[in-house]
């Protein structure tokens, strides 16, 4: 058999196919120094770890002469979701991340010059790259069924042999090229296979920039290139293919695909391609019963971005925790240096120069708890203005009850916000954005009325005739112009002459009918429906004299 033979039956599949030569034509090399990428599947919505490994490849790039681009992988197509991709292209705008190239330009198109960057209309491309390899002898058309490969596979567990598809056990890798023109011409249904050097004792050594070196089992099995269904590539060859022709220089991933290497290079060896540099990211997981396990999409809600949002995480804290994971020092650089900012630098995460070499290849804990105090610690870093823009914004999108809530009255809303929020005894009571709407709620009569239903009972020290006589003596003397010292001593004395004790010693001397406390709790029920609220002094100062008369006796 001569070279034109192994290009007639490469001509034969892909007809159409031009030669690898025009397509470097078409996407000639970069001038920037370090190019990643990320490949998300729009198969559901974007993972909690997608943003982890966006971070790592936008923050390398970024730090040198770069490009960070974005790329749908969508070659399995039963698995697609139709709104996935627009859900992942808005996911990576809310966090922020600078991509330079992506899949939807402004006018709906790919207007960068390595387009499309949507797997499924790069097709053309694979099969330049599928018929260079048969016309190289190093794929072959199959045609097993499913039937046939179990068959395989059952003698190979049966005989302890390793599995999978390589040397004799395809069926058409030894087949002649006459056969498969033959075959090809009465039914073109199959698969393109790559033809391994199906040693299956091969090993192989490669250096991963958070890893070292790794050694590896080569890659023996004839992996499919082509799927026959719709004649585009499986993910391995259309990784090789992208990452080539837009000149990706560092691919920056989960671990999952750790094992993939050995065939990925074994691939751009077969074409006479330098491989890109490889880093990968260990695992995120979560705990369950005491035990640790990896993070699901399908199993974990913290797994999916949108869930963090709906639970009202800002953007910036899930990147500072994330960050944090990915690089145990940024925990305290950030700390040292957010003290030395006078407002919140919400790109904070822009500033910390990230060494692949120097983070952790061991697996990180995705922790709720530690997300939220990390989500507690930035909003406590906020101005009321600026806490109170995102969580109007937030609640927009998530929450229409409590942006109705947020919005009725800002300037009601901004007051009840900033109670003792940038004080010394700052109680840093929001956690998440949406604990900002709770806490303004019962300053609104309506939404208080609706409540009353689920308040706690008062002291039982206080009864209605009580009520009526502190709100009478109330009505004369109570001045919010005074100062919170003055505002308590005076509700003290008021409450001696009710007969509750100022103290506690004054309680176990006297027989007296309660403790300033229970007026206290009293007035915090009369006036939120709850025992839980922010400072009471401040809140009266929001509500008014003449609100909180009324509450206090309604």
């Amino acid at each position: 058999m001569t070279d034109a033979t192994y290009s007639e039956l490469a001509e034969l599949i892909f007809p159409d196919a031009q030669p690898i030569s025009y397509r470097f034509e078409k996407y000639p090399k970069r001038t920037q120094w370090i190019v990643t990428r990320m490949a998300p599947s729009p198969t559901w919505s974007i993972h909690t770890w997608a943003i982890y490994t966006s971070l790592v490849n936008q923050r390398f790039a970024e730090q040198s002469d770069w490009i960070f681009l974005l790329r749908i992988e969508d070659t399995d197509q039963k698995r697609e979701v139709i709104w996935a991709q627009q859900l992942i292209l808005d996911s990576m705008k809310t966090f922020g991340l600078t991509i330079h190239e992506w899949p939807i330009g402004q006018d709906g198109n790919d207007v960068w010059a390595y387009w499309p960057y949507t797997q499924s209309q790069r097709k053309d491309i694979y099969h330049s790259f599928a018929k260079h390899l048969i016309a190289e002898w190093k794929a072959y058309p199959c045609r097993m069924t499913a039937d046939t490969l179990d068959s395989i596979r059952e003698q190979q567990m049966n005989t302890k042999k390793v599995p999978w598809i390589y040397g004799n056990y395809s069926q058409w890798r030894n087949k002649s090229v006459e056969e498969y023109k033959s075959q090809y011409q009465k039914d073109p249904h199959c698969v393109i296979r790559f033809r391994s050097h199906g040693d299956v004792t091969k090993k192989i050594v490669f250096d991963d920039i958070n890893r070292g070196a790794i050694h590896m089992t080569d890659n023996y099995n004839d992996n499919i290139l082509i799927k026959q269904q719709d004649w585009l590539p499986t993910y391995h060859l259309a990784h090789i293919v992208d990452d080539t022709l837009m000149w990706t220089t560092h691919v920056i991933r989960w671990e999952e695909r750790l094992t993939s290497v050995p065939w990925h290079l074994q691939l751009f060896g077969a074409f006479d391609l330098q491989a890109p540099t490889y880093c990968h990211l260990p695992s995120i997981l979560t705990s369950e019963n005491g035990k640790k396990r990896k993070l699901a999409k399908r199993k974990d809600p913290e797994a999916n971005v949108a869930y963090l949002f709906e639970q009202w995480f800002a953007p910036q804290a899930i990147i500072n925790y994330l960050m944090a994971i990915v690089d145990s020092r940024y925990e305290e650089w950030y700390t040292t240096h957010v003290e030395t900012w006078n407002t919140p630098y919400h790109d904070a995460y822009k500033q910390y120069t990230l060494e692949l070499t120097a983070m952790s290849s061991a697996w990180a804990l995705f922790d709720l708890k530690k997300l939220t105090r990390r989500n507690n610690k930035y909003l406590s870093l906020l101005s009321h203005e600026e806490l109170y823009t995102q969580a109007c914004q937030w609640a927009l999108a998530y929450d229409t009850k409590a942006h109705e809530t947020l919005t009725r009255d800002a300037s009601l809303a901004l007051q009840a916000l900033s109670m003792e929020r940038l004080t010394d005894q700052d109680p840093k009571r929001f956690h998440v954005l949406n604990d900002i709407a709770s806490q303004i709620e019962f300053f609104y009569d309506d939404i208080r009325e609706k409540t009353k239903k689920n308040r706690p009972d008062i002291p039982e020290s206080i009864d209605s005739q009580l009520i009526e006589k502190f709100a009478d003596l109330y009505t004369l003397e109570l001045d919010l112009s005074m100062d919170k010292q003055q505002w308590f001593d005076q509700l003290k004395t008021l409450g001696q002459a009710l007969w509750f004790a100022a103290n506690n010693k004054e309680f176990k001397e006297w027989d007296f009918r309660g403790k300033i406390w229970d007026i206290a709790m009293f007035l915090r029920i009369q006036l939120a429906n709850s025992t839980q609220t922010p400072d009471l002094y401040s809140m009266m100062q929001v509500l008014g004299k003449e609100k909180v008369l009324q509450r206090i006796r309604s």
